[in-house]
Protein backbone atom coordinates (compact mmCIF):
# COMPACT_ATOMS: atom_id res chain seq x y z
CA UNK A 1 0.00 0.00 0.00
CA UNK A 2 1.26 3.52 -0.67
CA UNK A 3 0.66 5.53 2.04
CA UNK A 4 1.47 9.19 1.93
CA UNK A 5 3.55 11.41 4.41
CA UNK A 6 1.78 11.02 7.90
CA UNK A 7 0.66 14.96 7.42
CA UNK A 8 -0.74 14.76 3.89
CA UNK A 9 -2.11 11.82 4.93
CA UNK A 10 -4.13 13.06 8.14
CA UNK A 11 -5.03 16.46 5.97
CA UNK A 12 -6.26 14.08 3.01
CA UNK A 13 -8.52 11.78 4.49
CA UNK A 14 -12.22 12.63 4.48
CA UNK A 15 -14.73 11.33 7.10
CA UNK A 16 -16.50 8.41 6.59
CA UNK A 17 -14.99 7.13 3.70
CA UNK A 18 -14.23 2.78 4.03
CA UNK A 19 -11.15 3.45 2.34
CA UNK A 20 -9.73 6.27 4.13
CA UNK A 21 -10.36 4.52 7.32
CA UNK A 22 -8.56 1.66 6.37
CA UNK A 23 -5.58 4.10 5.32
CA UNK A 24 -5.80 5.70 8.59
CA UNK A 25 -5.67 2.29 10.37
CA UNK A 26 -2.82 1.25 8.36
CA UNK A 27 -1.01 4.28 8.95
CA UNK A 28 -1.69 4.45 12.61
CA UNK A 29 -0.68 1.05 13.09
CA UNK A 30 2.56 1.15 11.56
CA UNK A 31 3.12 4.24 14.01
CA UNK A 32 2.13 2.01 17.11
CA UNK A 33 4.84 -0.42 16.19
CA UNK A 34 6.84 -0.15 19.57
CA UNK A 35 3.56 -0.79 21.50
CA UNK A 36 4.61 -4.29 20.46
CA UNK A 37 1.78 -7.07 19.53
CA UNK A 38 -1.59 -5.97 19.26
CA UNK A 39 -4.42 -7.09 17.60
CA UNK A 40 -7.44 -5.39 15.92
CA UNK A 41 -11.74 -6.36 15.55
CA UNK A 42 -14.49 -4.97 15.00
CA UNK A 43 -16.37 -2.17 17.38
CA UNK A 44 -19.81 -0.57 16.92
CA UNK A 45 -18.94 0.11 13.45
CA UNK A 46 -15.28 0.82 13.57
CA UNK A 47 -12.05 -0.51 14.61
CA UNK A 48 -10.48 -0.66 17.95
CA UNK A 49 -6.91 -2.25 18.30
CA UNK A 50 -6.16 -4.10 21.67
CA UNK A 51 -3.39 -4.93 23.94
CA UNK A 52 -4.16 -8.09 26.05
CA UNK A 53 -7.39 -8.21 24.80
CA UNK A 54 -8.56 -4.41 26.15
CA UNK A 55 -9.15 -1.74 23.54
CA UNK A 56 -7.20 1.38 23.72
CA UNK A 57 -8.73 2.87 20.66
CA UNK A 58 -10.82 3.34 18.06
CA UNK A 59 -10.41 4.04 14.54
CA UNK A 60 -14.11 5.31 12.49
CA UNK A 61 -15.31 7.72 10.12
CA UNK A 62 -11.42 8.91 9.27
CA UNK A 63 -10.61 9.69 12.86
CA UNK A 64 -8.58 7.82 15.58
CA UNK A 65 -10.32 8.20 19.42
CA UNK A 66 -7.90 7.06 22.28
CA UNK A 67 -9.24 5.96 25.62
CA UNK A 68 -8.65 7.86 28.05
CA UNK A 69 -8.15 7.00 31.80
CA UNK A 70 -9.15 9.82 34.64
CA UNK A 71 -5.53 10.47 35.37
CA UNK A 72 -5.21 11.51 31.83
CA UNK A 73 -8.21 13.52 30.66
CA UNK A 74 -6.72 16.92 31.65
CA UNK A 75 -4.08 16.45 29.27
CA UNK A 76 -6.16 15.62 26.64
CA UNK A 77 -8.49 18.67 27.21
CA UNK A 78 -5.23 20.96 27.70
CA UNK A 79 -4.21 19.93 24.38
CA UNK A 80 -7.48 20.28 22.24
CA UNK A 81 -8.06 17.02 22.00
CA UNK A 82 -12.28 16.75 21.70
CA UNK A 83 -13.89 14.42 24.10
CA UNK A 84 -16.37 11.94 21.96
CA UNK A 85 -19.74 13.12 22.44
CA UNK A 86 -23.19 10.99 21.42
CA UNK A 87 -26.30 11.60 21.51
CA UNK A 88 -29.49 13.89 19.84
CA UNK A 89 -27.94 16.72 22.13
CA UNK A 90 -24.72 15.30 21.83
CA UNK A 91 -24.93 15.62 25.93
CA UNK A 92 -23.37 11.95 26.70
CA UNK A 93 -19.78 10.95 26.97
CA UNK A 94 -17.39 8.84 26.43
CA UNK A 95 -13.90 8.52 28.21
CA UNK A 96 -12.53 8.64 24.46
CA UNK A 97 -10.89 11.38 22.85
CA UNK A 98 -10.01 12.60 19.14
CA UNK A 99 -6.27 12.53 18.48
CA UNK A 100 -4.83 15.57 17.26
CA UNK A 101 -2.72 15.46 13.79
CA UNK A 102 0.36 16.26 15.42
CA UNK A 103 -0.05 13.19 17.28
CA UNK A 104 -0.99 11.51 15.09
CA UNK A 105 2.34 12.66 12.61
CA UNK A 106 4.92 11.58 15.32
CA UNK A 107 5.46 7.79 15.98
CA UNK A 108 6.94 8.60 19.75
CA UNK A 109 3.88 11.02 20.73
CA UNK A 110 1.66 8.67 19.42
CA UNK A 111 2.88 5.93 21.53
CA UNK A 112 3.50 8.11 24.36
CA UNK A 113 -0.39 9.27 24.04
CA UNK A 114 -1.76 6.02 23.29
Amino acid sequence: MNVPIAGEMYAALGRGNMSNDDNLRAFVLDQLTDLGEFETKASFGGTAPLIDGKAFAKFKNGALRLKVGDAKRTDFADQDMPQYRYGTDNARKLNIFNTSPDVLEDADKLVAWA
